[in-house]
Order: C-alpha cells, then sequence, then structure tokens
C-alpha cells in the first residue's frame, strides 16, 4: 500500500554549514562571530540559527540555520549583508580548508523540538 505521507514545502531553506578552523583559534573565532550571529538572529527571515561544535574534531563547526526564503533569495540577498565582510575577514585565514555549504528545505510536519533543547536558547 502506497504511504500517504507527502512533502509539503514550507518555504524555508535549511543551510547546513561546515567550518573546520585551527583548534588553537576557537576563542578568536568565537569572538568574531558572534557579532555577526547576532545580526543574522536579529534578520526577520531568520527563524533559527544553531553552532554546534564536535568534541570528537576540536575546530569543528557546524551551523544549522533556518530562512524564510529559498536559496536564490538567500545567495542574491542574505549573504550579501555587509556584516559577513568583517567576519570573514578575520576567520577565514583560521580556516583548515574549504567551509562546506548544503541547502535543503524544511518539511512541514517533521520538525520538534523540546523543552530541555529550548533551556539555553536565545529567544524572542
Amino acid at each position: 500500500m502506497p504511504s500517504q505521507e507527502t512533502l509539503n514545502s514550507t518555504g524555508q531553506l535549511v543551510l547546513h554549514a561546515t567550518l573546520r578552523i585551527d583548534a588553537s583559534q576557537i576563542p578568536a573565532f568565537l569572538a568574531a562571530l558572534r557579532p555577526a550571529w547576532e545580526s543574522c538572529i536579529h534578520e526577520p527571515e531568520c527563524l533559527f540559527f544553531d553552532v554546534s561544535h564536535s568534541p570528537t574534531e576540536p575546530g569543528t563547526f557546524r551551523f544549522v540555520e533556518v530562512w524564510q526564503g529559498d536559496q536564490k533569495w538567500f545567495e542574491d540577498v542574505q549573504a550579501k549583508k555587509e556584516y559577513y565582510v568583517p567576519y570573514l575577514e578575520v576567520t577565514r585565514p583560521m580556516w583548515v580548508g574549504d567551509r562546506e555549504l548544503v541547502f535543503t528545505e524544511r518539511v512541514e510536519g517533521w520538525s520538534f523540538a523540546n523543552e530541555a533543547y529550548l533551556e539555553r536558547t536565545i529567544r524572542q
């Protein structure tokens, strides 16, 4: 019997970014990231922005960003915001390899957040 599940679009872009930086530069990286991150989370299209760090691969950071828009909008509008310039100028020399960007679309009805996850989250 065929599944009744369908992929319903939310119109929400999910960006998974992986950056590998020199582990000795973690404090400087986070200091440079903070202003750009704070600017992003105040954009009306930014719905979610999570930063994580690998405990087994020091210096490997993963960002999960959810935006109201599509990849074209992100590349043409969001990615060109001026507040990325100082962040990139400071952090690019810290990168070990290229950053990896994967764009996907959020699927309606398949997201969950437990209150325990949200306890240490900045909320609007």
